[in-house]
């Protein structure tokens, strides 16, 4: 529900902050909407807008203990009480146990261990933490089967107070969560811790993410908030956390309790999301526009060729077609004349063939018969002239050879060689006129045969015109067919030809940017008082903790210190490890100074340091850090720090009972 309007408490304080029903009222004002509609689509984003209340997140180890059988057989069980101020867990030798004792207290705190070596874990067989969380006795308890493949088993109970806590027994607990298996237990602890810290998951927007590369959310919970109690290696190059991005400025703004900080995170994915959705849409919509455009093409293409169809078929249907009808009678007249011509010289070339071959025949048979009886009797008779009988070849032969009359066998008289040398050169003469003559009717009948060609190809076109013209005058169905697609076709291009106008931008689009610039104005508020304040106690802490030359630091919403050490900037990265490492401790113990000034615990106020003085190449800057740490411990009471060291003499100034050191091997 939609809280009441409530009074600032003070107009010209600057660090008021808007109450949600005021960021709701304006920004429906801004969208001359109601706030019941504002806070209706915010809900449909999965936001709720909640004014902010200080939250109380301490979290203090009371106990651990663990157990289980090593590898050689042989149990161990560690039982150790805690209470607030600095502990080292410390031993001289390498694999001794000072990081697994500590990821004993990571793995049920966090839900999963971060560094806890393989083999260790599989010796585990219990593990339990009492803890207070926000002032209630909890106890979280992990169980592992002894099987061939172990299952992991967890339990949050709940005790009455921390007396009754210590002393009693699991089952003398309240039961408030089960879950087997790995990433259930985890998920289990996550949404414990999530719901009793009053903290929610954060959405961090990945630009490449999601199944389409084009940006997705990222979803954080409680084992990356752990990242601000569990501090990273001195080398590592991001602040807070163990997540590159946006995280490490999310945890700063979530434990210096920024109001608004969670909102605005979620405002911004969900602000991104719905502008992926609008891009993706508008990118389809172009695409939709691209492939009409080219359907417009081919709609226009077709119409233009129809109407073309149509003119055509509208001129022929009153064309007068008796011109076409005289045109095709002349050309069939004059193709049976040219046919007809045609006919009589190929009679013409057929005859005088025949003449040029008897002539050639008369004069080679006038060439191999030199009897001048042969020569002289130009007659050829066929027959004999009284009985008509036919002459046979074998009279002929003898003829030309014996020179013996075919009629009458009787030997022929002897020719004169000039009249017969006359005789051959008339027959020659004979021959030549009938190879010209020949010659002369073979062009003819050429020339005869190209004119019948060319009269047949005008009375065929002649016949073709007037067919298209007697089909498209009697074609009414093609042309209402034409008619039809036309305006069909006319229909499309005019309801699709009006560029498409980019949608306008959704009221849920809308409502989310408006609300997130009223949210973020009153998140650049409160860290625009609350961040100066962590500057200087950054400086002041990072100085003690022996960063040497260091002027100043900026914190901004980015997560980024931008430290000056020396009159030059220096970028977090670029520090030394140990002056990254001290950085990062000064910058979580100003959380915890500065929500103690104002009263409110948002940080849980434990620190988790593996290997304190790893990063560091002398001893005096590791005891002056852990020194510092101490002293610091006694100005915040509810300070607890639990932290390695493979160097006692670090530690030589804490007391004995918050040293967790063992004289053998081995810590357990």
């Amino acid at each position: 529900m939609t809280e009441p309007v409530s009074a600032r408490s003070d107009p010209a304080d600057p660090t008021a902050t808007p109450s949600a029903s005021e960021i709701l009222s304006e920004v429906a004002e801004k969208l001359e909407l109601t706030p019941v509609q504002v806070e209706r689509t915010l809900a449909e984003a999965n936001i709720t807008l909640k004014s902010p209340t200080a939250a109380d997140r301490r979290l203090r180890i009371i106990r651990l203990r663990a157990s289980g059988t090593k590898h050689s057989g042989e149990g161990f069980a560690v039982d150790r009480p805690l209470a607030p101020g600095v502990w080292a867990i410390v031993h001289p030798d390498n694999s001794a146990g000072k990081t697994s004792l500590l990821e004993f207290l990571v793995f049920p705190l966090r839900g999963a261990p971060r560094d806890l070596p393989p083999d260790v874990r599989s010796w585990l067989r219990h593990l339990s933490v009492d803890i207070a969380v926000a002032g209630r006795p909890i106890r979280i308890v992990l169980d592992v089967d002894d099987q061939p493949h172990p299952q992991l088993r967890g339990r949050i109970l709940v005790g009455d107070s921390i007396d009754q806590l210590l002393a009693a027994d699991d089952e003398a607990l309240r039961l408030l969560a089960t879950a087997s298996g790995n990433d259930e237990v985890s998920r289990c602890i996550g949404e414990f811790f999530l719901d009793a810290l009053r903290m929610e998951h954060t959405n961090l927007w990945q630009v490449t993410g999601g199944a389409d590369g084009e940006g997705a959310a990222q979803v954080h919970g409680w084992a990356s908030y752990f990242g601000a109690c569990y501090l990273n290696p001195g080398g590592d190059e991001i602040l807070l956390g163990d997540v590159a991005g946006g995280l490490p400025a999310r945890l700063m703004e979530l434990f210096v309790d920024i109001p608004y900080s969670t909102a605005l995170t979620q405002l911004s994915v969900a602000g991104k999301r719905e502008k992926k959705t609008i891009t993706q849409g508008q990118r389809r919509a172009e695409g939709d526009a691209e492939a009409r455009r080219t359907e417009r093409e081919a709609w226009q293409t077709e119409l233009d060729d129809i109407v073309r169809q149509i003119e055509a078929s509208r001129r022929a249907s009153t064309q007068d077609i008796s011109p076409l009808l005289q045109a095709a009678d002349q050309a069939a007249t004059e193709l049976r004349g040219r046919r007809a011509l045609l006919q009589e010289s190929e009679q013409t070339l057929t005859d005088v063939s025949t003449a040029r071959m008897r002539a050639d025949q008369g004069l080679l048979d006038a060439q191999e018969t030199w009897q001048a009886r042969r020569v002289l009797g130009r007659l050829d008779p066929v027959c004999c002239p009284r009985c008509e009988e036919p002459l046979g070849g074998a009279r002929r032969s003898q003829e030309r050879e014996q020179a013996s009359c075919a009629v009458c066998t009787r030997p022929l008289p002897e020719v004169d060689p000039e009249i017969a040398e006359a005789l051959l050169a008339e027959l020659e003469q004979t021959l030549e006129g009938a190879r010209e003559a020949e010659q002369e009717a073979t062009d003819h009948r050429s020339k005869a045969l190209e004119a019948v060609q060319a009269a047949l190809a005008d009375h065929r076109e002649a016949v073709a015109s007037l067919e298209q013209a007697l089909a498209t005058s009697q074609a009414h169905d093609r042309l209402r067919e034409l008619e039809i697609r036309a305006g069909e076709l006319r229909g499309r291009l005019e309801a699709t030809g009006s560029t498409p106008t980019a949608p306008p931008v959704p009221v849920s689009a809308q409502v989310l940017a408006a609300t997130q610039d009223a949210v973020r104005a009153a998140v650049d508020a409160a860290a625009k008082q609350l961040f100066p304040a962590m500057n200087d106690a950054i400086v002041e802490l990072a100085t003690r903790f022996g960063v040497q030359n260091l002027d100043s630091v900026r914190l901004d919403r980015s997560g980024k210190v931008n430290a000056v050490k020396a009159g030059v900037k220096t970028p977090f990265k670029r520090l030394s490890r140990g002056d990254r490492l001290r950085m990062r401790i000064a910058t979580v113990i100003a959380l915890l100074r500065v929500s103690a000034d104002r009263s409110v615990a948002t940080h849980p106020g434990l620190l988790l340091i593996d290997s304190v003085a790893a990063e560091e190449v002398t001893e005096v800057p590791a005891r002056t850090l852990i020194a510092e740490l101490q002293a610091i411990a006694a100005e915040l009471p509810d300070l607890q720090v639990v932290l390695t060291t493979a160097q006692p003499e670090l530690v030589d100034a804490l007391p004995r009972d918050h040293l967790i050191t063992s004289d053998g091997e081995h810590l357990f």
